[in-house]
């Protein structure tokens, strides 16, 4: 063997003009498929995390663990436990709620439902598509289809109403249905005190006094009138 320049030369394929401008594409190509590839494959991994949690259908999110807690933050399936003056049990809970600032005692609801007691221990029910509760007040203003029912016989719907907690108040002003326990009532403004089973109407008043159940309109101490 030996090392003869000319030798080492020719032992070297001659590598052809066209196969030459072949390779240059294929380096061409390569150059510009590799940041594509690099950007596919970073979407996997940013996307498997969220396709594999779909498919085990089940979203976690822990407010209170948060960086930074978002204040208007909406709670999923709230709920809200008290007791009223009489310490008669407060039981809320609705389908979504937020409030503005953690320092406010204002919670929005959204289909709410609300059960309470009065001292006698007949219960209330009140349902409402929106409403606004002051936890400090213990005041509910509602908004919606709304229906206020009690173990005392009444029933009350209307699409705007204020209702007292504590003392078992409903009002509003902008019209009322419902059903007593003298019969059954419409108006436009209206008061409530379901605790003491009384009702004032205002406005385009309508009564349809139920035979069935006989009311007292005079007070213990007067008489009724005798029929000339």
């Amino acid at each position: 063997m030996t090392n003869h320049p000319d030798q080492i030369l020719k032992s070297h394929e001659t590598v052809s003009f066209d196969e030459n401008e072949r390779q240059i594409n294929r380096a061409s190509k390569l150059k510009k498929a590799v940041p594509i590839l690099t950007l596919v494959a970073l979407l996997s991994l940013i996307l498997y995390p969220i396709i594999s949690s779909r498919e085990n259908n089940s979203f976690t999110l822990a407010i209170d663990k948060l960086e930074q807690r978002d204040e208007k933050a909406k709670l999923i399936k709230p709920s809200y436990a008290d007791i009223d003056k009489n310490n008669n049990p407060i039981n809320i809970s609705a389908e979504s709620a937020y409030r503005e600032e953690n320092k406010f005692a204002d919670y929005y609801f959204t289909n709410l439902v609300a059960t309470m007691s009065l001292p006698t221990g007949d219960g209330i029910k009140i349902t409402a598509n929106n409403g606004k509760l002051n936890t400090g007040t213990q005041i509910m203003n509602l908004r919606g289809d709304i229906t206020i029912t009690s173990q005392t016989g009444f029933l009350i719907k209307s699409t705007e109403a204020t209702f007292l907690i504590s003392d078992k108040i409903a009002s509003g002003r902008n019209g009322v249905s419902g059903v007593a326990p003298f019969g059954r009532f419409s108006a436009i403004n209206f008061t409530a005190d379901v605790e003491k089973e009384t009702i004032t109407l205002n406005g385009n008043v309508r009564i349809n006094f139920d035979p069935n159940k006989p009311l007292n309109i005079f007070n213990k101490n007067e008489t009724a009138p005798l029929a000339k």
